[in-house]
């Protein structure tokens, strides 16, 4: 040992050996917490105080963020931070990458936290100003609050804050009885790499006076045959006012989609007597005819009795004839046969009846019964009156 260190003083000695043994306590106090935590990852954050350090720092931007909005995106805000503590536990997996993938991961959270909200809204208003498809269902399904002289004509605050606040308003939407108004937002629900991942529609209900509004849901993009997808959006309701017809807003088709149109879904009241898209099934194809004032609708769909349309996606052969009430949503008649199609050629509500066209295919040698064969199908055409239920 060097002269110079016997010249320290007694009381710097005493010093370094308490030090000493205060640190060595406390790295054993934190290795023994660190060990009782359950996953890997956070057990390299509680070991290293530079993770220690930018987690706390996450954490407090998260509660901060939290305050500084509503009860609502303070659930998205919470669901957002277990996503990225998803995405951590998956990604940061091999020991010898672990303290630097977890680094980089919270580094980012910490930029988004800063940047993601105002991100957020701004891609919401570009989509709903540049979206064509948004831009048509704006323009063709026209604001009707008019006839209903206490609704106003946009929602009040108390409505906006039932959503997160990067949806914007679009539309509103009233029942014939003026009892029901359905708000329509617009917007972006998760962003990856400044791009929008999910864009969505969030449903608002309440009464006439504004009061008593609830969440009907959420109307994301769907797949349903071919690559093809569509948003459903608030179309009109049942006469009765209890139900809620959506309209497929179609997105461009992928290849193979072909010209598909998913036509009309329907809401109906849930058992607490709301609306809800819990309760969102198919109402009705694109080509569906309303009639005796929207409380009908007749409709030709797909029939296993016929050889499947050899378009790809969604085509139908046209070989069912089927007629709803829109009011109660139950199929009141159903028309179908074997190698047999229909057509609606007129539907008069005066006298109760629907001119409708009836083909009987035929194959054989030249054309064989198989899924492509309705092309090549001999065939007899006639017309007959139905009496509509």
């Amino acid at each position: 040992m060097p002269l110079y260190y016997r010249s320290f003083p007694l009381v710097i000695l005493l010093s370094s050996l308490i030090i000493s043994a205060n640190a060595n306590a406390n790295a054993n106090a934190t290795s023994e917490k660190c060990s009782q935590l359950s996953t890997i990852v956070d057990k390299t954050i509680c070991s290293s105080p530079e993770l220690t350090k930018i987690n706390h720092q996450l954490e407090q931007q998260y509660e901060q963020l939290k305050k500084a909005h509503s009860a609502v995106d303070q659930v998205v805000i919470t669901n957002a931070q277990d996503q990225w503590r998803d995405q951590i536990e998956k990604q940061c997996t091999k020991l010898e990458y672990m303290e630097g993938c977890i680094r980089l991961n919270l580094q980012r959270q910490l930029y988004e936290i800063k940047n993601e909200a105002t991100a957020l809204v701004t891609v919401s208003k570009k989509w709903r100003r540049l979206n064509s498809s948004l831009r048509q269902y704006a323009n063709s399904v026209k604001n009707n609050h008019k006839q209903c002289p206490n609704i106003s004509r946009t929602p009040p605050k108390d409505i906006k804050q039932l959503i997160p606040s990067q949806y914007l308003y679009v539309k509103s939407l009233v029942n014939p009885q003026c009892d029901t108004v359905i708000r329509t937002f617009a917007g972006c629900g998760t962003l990856k790499n400044n791009r929008c991942n999910n864009w969505q529609l969030k449903l608002v209900a309440s009464n006439a006076n504004n009061q008593h509004p609830y969440v009907v849901g959420t109307l994301a993009t769907t797949h349903r045959t071919g690559n093809s997808g569509a948003i459903f959006v608030p179309y009109k309701f049942s006469p009765n006012g209890k139900n809620l017809i959506l309209k497929a807003m179609m997105g461009p088709p992928g290849a193979g989609g072909g010209n598909i149109n998913y036509g009309y879904d329907v809401i109906i009241h849930n058992s607490k007597q709301q609306l809800s898209t819990s309760t969102q099934h198919y109402l009705a194809p694109a080509n569906a005819h309303f009639y005796a004032n929207n409380t009908r609708v007749a409709y030709l769909e797909n029939s296993s009795l016929l050889p499947n349309y050899p378009q790809p996606g969604g085509g139908s052969n046209n070989g069912k004839l089927v007629i709803k009430n829109v009011n109660t949503d139950q199929v009141l008649m159903t028309k179908e046969h074997t190698d047999t199609s229909y057509a609606i050629k007129k539907i008069n509500t005066a006298n109760h009846t629907m001119t409708i066209a009836t083909t009987v295919h035929r194959f054989g040698g030249k054309c064989p019964r198989k899924e492509d064969s309705l092309g090549c199908s001999s065939r007899t055409t006639t017309e007959q009156k139905i009496t509509l239920p």
